[in-house]
């Protein structure tokens, strides 16, 4: 059998990893690079690691004929830097936030640790190769890295000093459409953020939105829902006029979840679009009341 390509990733997004840039140059020197989450310690003696670039990327070829490459591993409060490597930008290397390492090769400020390899081995494997390198250099500090998992990013240095003894699971959410399409994170869920108890969901989530890249108009509360876990989602819908950048696009009629709750939350939303009469639902994830409202479009 096989599987669904779109489960397949959302269950490998369940395994919370880090976040790291590779990066190397061309043959002509230019700089080339792209974020990666599939990171992994190998061998202390030799000292190895390994990294999987995939076909997908532009630079590819590249890598398949570099003889060193780099790993920075970001640090908390690096997602920007996170999601300019993940994106099809072709200047990632703009701005000026990195500097050349050991065999030239680049790396990025601010890191949490950084290796320069030469390359030991290449090994094919599906859409991706196992590049491992043996590493020539290395640094690290004090900061801490950066975290990304099913909600997208998090830092763990947050969470502890969070005191809350009785922490709200509240998260703002939110469905982004631009009238053909609805836009989902790489985890196959809706873009959204925690928010506490004294803080605005509204505004939570704009400033949420303005520091991943993403212009969006927000719209009206779509859903208001509790998981069986005690989590509560508040679901806003909105508008894109470009696709933003990091996310995955579904055509509105097709968009699908591997999450039951969301899954229906989705299919609801495609039936509503086609006559622009939304309504708001209220209840659980497994049941509730669907309220109609006269938002239209």
């Amino acid at each position: 059998m096989t599987p669904d390509a779109a489960r397949l990733r959302a269950a490998f997004g369940r395994f919370m990893t880090g976040v790291t840039v590779v990066t190397s140059r061309c043959a002509d020197g230019t700089p080339i690079g792209f974020t990666a989450n599939s990171f992994t310690s190998v061998s202390l003696d030799p000292p190895l690691l390994l990294v999987c670039p995939g076909q997908h990327l532009s630079s590819y070829g590249d890598f398949q004929k570099t003889s060193h490459f780099a790993v920075s591993i970001l640090a908390e409060g690096q997602e920007a830097i996170a999601n300019r490597f993940a994106s099809s930008k072709s200047d990632r290397f703009g701005p000026k936030d990195w500097r050349d390492g050991a065999a030239d090769m680049p790396l990025i400020d601010g890191r949490a640790a950084g290796f320069v390899c030469d390359v030991f081995t290449r090994v094919p494997a599906g859409d991706h190769t196992v590049l491992m390198g043996r590493v020539i250099a290395y640094d690290m500090c004090d900061a801490p890295g950066l975290g990304y998992g099913p909600d997208g990013y998090f830092e763990l240095s947050r969470e502890r000093r969070a005191e809350a003894p009785a922490p709200t699971h509240t998260r703002a959410c939110v469905l982004l459409d631009d009238g053909a399409r609805v836009y989902l994170t790489q985890a196959n869920d809706l873009p959204m953020i925690p928010v506490g108890t004294d803080a605005s969901p509204l505004r939570a989530l704009e400033d949420y939105l303005a520091g991943q890249g993403i212009a969006a108009e927000l719209g009206v509360v779509y859903a208001i829902y509790d998981g069986d876990r005690g989590g509560r989602r508040i679901v806003f819908r909105g508008h894109v006029n470009a696709a933003p950048e990091g996310l995955v696009a579904m055509p509105i009629d097709a968009a699908h979840a591997p999450d039951p709750a969301l899954d229906a939350l989705l299919k609801r939303f495609a039936q509503e679009h086609k006559t622009q009469a939304f309504a708001l639902y209220v209840g659980s994830d497994q049941t509730g009341d669907v309220l109609r409202t006269k938002d239209r479009g």
